[in-house]
């Protein structure tokens, strides 16, 4: 997938994300809103943003394709109308994964290398399930 370029700006009621995306098919744009995400995808395109507050999709929130400059305008509700999205310039915050914007806030960072022992099945096919319940907790949102 190729990272579009991409551009944000807000005023008090609305985020407006202009995407740049040359020589797509109108039916193959997929736009997803789920709280502070948006989701972009049209082939072979692929942008996920994070804002820093909730967005909604309401009567107000619309998408605009210019067939001529390539540019696709995304209009969004804020949830909270007159907050104020801090740092929505630093495109790499906002390429961030939920994850990785937790992280930050909390000051708290992964291993960039995690140790990963032997595998004991001494235990069985029950110890074998369970490992694999506790793996369900696996975060799939991958960096962009």
């Amino acid at each position: 997938m190729i990272l579009p370029k991409f551009s944000v700006r807000q005023d008090n009621d609305r985020v407006y994300v202009t995407i740049h995306v040359a020589h797509v098919r109108t039916t193959s744009i997929e736009l997803d809103i789920d709280g502070d995400q948006l989701k972009f995808s049209a082939s072979p395109y692929y942008l996920r943003l994070t804002f820093p507050g909730k967005v909604v999709e309401d009567e107000d929130s619309n998408a605009k394709f210019d067939a001529g400059t390539g540019d696709i305008l995304v209009t969004l509700s804020k949830q909270t109308p007159g907050e104020h999205f801090e740092n929505l310039d630093l495109l790499t915050s906002l390429l961030a994964t939920r994850r990785e914007q937790a992280n930050v806030a909390t000051n708290v960072a992964r291993p960039l290398i995690e140790e990963i022992g032997t595998v004991d099945n001494s235990g069985g096919i029950d110890e074998l399930l369970e490992r694999a319940r506790i793996d369900e907790d696996f975060d799939w949102e991958m960096p962009q």
